[in-house]
């Protein structure tokens, strides 16, 4: 029971709390509370670390996706320049062919109307040798 004014047990049980807080404080909470305050402050500098080392891998991403991006579109605009040549090449090529052929064609053309006419005067002259004879023959004499 609780005697009011209390006696010097009361008293002594405050010192002895007291003097217990002291000694709990310095040797327990001071050092768990430090304790507590560093793991903080380390978790607080590696997660601003990680945020910054996030910052950086994202610029690295954007710059490397800016970097693919110019690269394709150089790779693209190469490849047309090369299909356009390739084109221009191919026409030039066709063009050449083409004018080959009709040279060839036109040549072929000529040596045959030659061979013709050639043909036509040694026709010409078979027609009349045979005349020639058959008018001998059919006459009996040399015409």
């Amino acid at each position: 029971m609780l005697k009011i004014p209390p006696d010097y047990t009361f008293l002594i049980q405050i010192a002895i709390f007291v003097a217990f807080w002291l000694l709990v404080s310095r040797l327990w909470f001071r050092p768990a509370l430090r304790i507590v305050r560093e793991r903080k402050a380390r978790s607080e500098g590696a997660i601003r670390e990680a945020r910054t080392i996030e910052a950086e891998a994202e610029r690295l991403g954007a710059e490397h996706a800016a970097a693919l991006d110019q690269t394709r579109t150089e790779a693209q605009r190469a490849l047309q320049e090369i299909i356009r040549g390739a084109e221009a090449e191919q026409k030039r090529l066709i063009a050449e062919a083409s004018a080959e052929a009709q040279r060839t064609l036109a040549e072929v053309q000529a040596r045959v109307a030659e061979e013709v006419a050639q043909a036509r005067r040694g026709l010409r002259d078979e027609a009349a040798k045979l005349a020639r004879m058959v008018t001998e023959k059919v006459l009996a004499r040399p015409a």
